[in-house]
């Protein structure tokens, strides 16, 4: 009976583990990226946005850091100024600030995700290194599968991104987002002028990219262990 508990629970230890394991790193990712003012600046100067935002870089980048520490709950508003074709004026419409209230709610839900995921993932590991009778054959088999699945579906995600990157765009904001604030204006509207497609774009692309690469190695180093070094 005791042993059929054992294996009960290492069951569950092992779905919790690949699921909220490359949950936790994906979310770690995307808040790199999403709060890099480095990688901003560089998008920045891909587009020209100094150019279609008729705001110098100076103005852009003091945007910028409003913009992410917004995003992080830092500050509570984007009643921000700047000089727009050499005139001072607001930055940010009324329909933006409220798009982006909608983003902050989003990013805030996303880090106690990752909270969550994070604690979960530790408490699982715990769990299974507890019970199983080999821990090491164990965590390498669950780590493997924690990165297999994960692995092809994101190798098709990202196939399709490339194919049509805006039709999955607007799919992802009609599931996250109660209503259409997200869809600005390119003519008027500063944010959108900002953060353009093309950002998006590489912003996505960068972070399937290095989400891949750390699942593909997770794959080669669990397959080894268990085929080598563990036999």
């Amino acid at each position: 009976m005791i042993k059929y508990k054992s294996v009960k629970y290492i069951f569950i230890f092992r779905l919790l583990l690949i699921i909220f394991l490359p949950m936790t790193i994906l979310l770690t990712i995307l808040e790199f990226y999403a709060f890099n003012k480095e990688f901003y600046l560089i998008e920045f100067d891909k587009y020209n946005i100094y150019k279609t935002t008729k705001m110098n870089k100076e103005d852009i980048s003091k945007v910028a850091d409003k913009l992410i520490s917004y995003m992080k709950g830092e500050i509570n508003n984007l009643n921000i100024t700047a000089k727009i074709n050499g005139i001072t004026d607001e930055v940010f419409g009324q329909r933006e600030k409220q798009h982006m209230i909608d983003v902050q709610i989003l990013f805030n839900r996303g880090f106690k995700l990752r909270k969550i995921s994070f604690i979960v993932s530790l408490l699982s590991l715990f769990g299974i290194t507890f019970l199983a009778q080999d821990r090491k054959r164990e965590l390498f088999k669950v780590l493997l599968w924690a990165g297999i699945i994960p692995l092809i579906l994101m190798i098709i995600l990202f196939i399709l991104l490339k194919i049509n990157f805006y039709k999955y765009f607007t799919i992802f904001h009609k599931i996250f987002f109660t209503n259409d604030l997200w869809l600005l204006n390119p003519e008027t509207d500063i944010l959108i002028q900002m953060l353009p497609l093309g950002f998006f774009i590489d912003m996505c692309i960068r972070i399937l990219t290095i989400f891949i690469v750390i699942l593909f190695a997770d794959v080669i180093i669990s397959y080894f262990a268990l085929n080598k070094f563990l036999n």
